[in-house]
């Protein structure tokens, strides 16, 4: 038999190397497959481990996620509950809002056509107005018109007044020079020692007319008496004549005096008050003992009285506030002008065209002027002893608070401010912040006047 070669062995030696490389190498990775499964199955166990943790985490939170569920459906279900009883509330009280809206709704329609109503009518009442403006401001330059003329005219009239006044103080001149150059012989027949006083202007007027018959036809009757106090001082035989004169003045002022003090008297005035300020009230007495019939004509108002006399009359207000007027609403009861209820009036209304001049009625301290309610523009003027006189509805005011005025000093102009229906002045004259009806003090005129000449 033949011996095996070298390749043969060669290839048997190689093949037992690869057969244990190959097993070697199997092993090997067979080694490390196993160890890798190993570790494999360690982390899944692990991992299961940590799944089922986290499954028993998850199942507690659910259990707990179930909880909440039910608490959150126990609340939703009340809550549902309550809100919808709300619902129902709210729904009432919203179809509450739309009726009431509804009826208000109904409310301003009815509103909205009366308001339209009533612009229509101010729309007319509008145009009747500026139609009723249109002819008044044509009458207002018509009346302009005319109280330019009037203006003129009065301005034509005051200057033939001064001229005659003027001519009267001529006339008054002559005569007082014609009668200084008469003799006193028919001047003492006209004053007889102790006869009536009265009849000697009476007498003294003929002596005149026959001295000088034109210049006494000449000079108004009123101004006789004047005359004549003025002639008898310059007569020589004096003895007579002003014995003549004398009661004849005492008389009047005698009897002013009386009818003065009576009528303050009857306003409320303390008179006696009032003369004790004049120093008229002086310490007198002694018994009482009748004057004989001769005795009695010489019976005089004393000088002192005479002075406080005619002190006291300037600042009576006894002259009206305009030139010339139309007396409307007189002092006291009477109806409305405006609602035409009864009511009082504690004034007297002069009507005189608009922008008219407005005096004051005698002198004083204007206490007030300005804008006083229903007055208007009024100026208020303290005469004092408690007197004052009030002056309303005026367009404006020509004086100013504090200022002091004398008698017939032109205090405004007339108008209609104020709670008035036209133009005019209200006058008022208060004692002792009473008012008192003007009438009583403007009857004194004629006798202020006879006192003051």
């Amino acid at each position: 038999m033949a011996r095996p070669g070298p390749t043969a062995i060669g290839a048997a030696v190689a093949l037992a190397l690869g057969a244990s490389s190959f097993g070697t190498i199997g092993y090997l990775h067979y080694k490390h497959v196993a160890g890798t499964e190993r570790l494999a199955a360690e982390r899944a166990e692990r991992a299961n481990a940590d799944l089922q943790e986290a499954v028993d985490r998850l199942r507690n939170d659910l259990a707990a996620a179930q909880a909440r569920i039910d608490t959150l459906g126990d609340e939703a279900k009340r809550q549902a509950t309550l809100s919808e009883q709300g619902k129902t509330d709210r729904i009432a009280q919203l179809t509450r809002a739309l009726e009431q809206a509804q009826r208000d709704l109904h409310l301003a329609d009815a509103q909205r056509a009366t308001l339209t109503a009533r612009l229509s009518k101010e729309a007319t009442d509008v145009a009747d107005g500026q139609a009723k403006q249109s002819q008044a401001q044509s009458n207002l330059d018509q009346t302009q018109k005319k109280l330019q003329q009037l203006s003129a005219e009065r301005d034509k009239a005051v200057g033939e007044r001064d001229q005659l006044r003027t001519r009267v103080n001529e006339l008054e001149q002559k005569l007082s020079l014609l009668q200084t150059r008469q003799a006193p012989r028919p001047v003492a027949e006209a004053a007889p020692a102790h006869a009536a006083p009265t009849p000697a202007p009476a007498v003294a007027a003929p002596v005149v007319a026959s001295a000088a018959p034109a210049v006494a036809h000449a000079v108004p009757a009123p101004e006789q008496p004047r005359q004549v106090a003025v002639v008898m001082p310059a007569v020589p035989a004096a003895s007579t004549a002003p014995r003549a004169a004398a009661p004849a003045v005492a008389a009047v002022d005698r009897g002013a005096f009386a009818q003065i003090e009576r009528v303050l008297a009857s306003a409320g005035v303390d008179v006696k008050h009032m003369f004790a300020q004049l120093g008229v009230n002086r310490g007198e007495g002694g018994p009482f003992i009748p004057a004989s019939a001769g005795q009695a004509a010489a019976a005089a108002i004393s000088p002192e009285k005479l002075a406080a006399l005619r002190t006291l009359v300037k600042t009576l207000p006894v002259s009206a506030p305009l030139e010339s007027f139309e007396l409307g609403s007189p002092f006291g009861v009477r109806g409305d002008p405006i609602n035409g209820h009864s009511g009082y009036h504690t004034g007297v209304d002069l009507r005189a065209p608009y922008m008219t001049p407005v005096y004051a009625t005698a002198g004083g301290v204007v206490s007030y002027s300005g804008y006083r309610n229903d007055y208007g523009k009024v100026v208020e003027i303290d005469h004092g002893n408690g007197i004052s006189t009030r002056y309303a509805h005026l367009h404006r005011q020509t004086v100013s608070v504090g200022q002091r005025i004398a008698g017939h000093t032109q205090i405004g102009f007339l108008g209609s401010t104020g709670r008035a229906t036209g133009p005019h002045v209200h006058y008022e004259v208060l004692v002792n912040g009473e008012p008192q009806d003007p009438e009583k003090f403007l009857s004194l005129a004629r006798v202020v006047a006879a006192v003051q000449r």
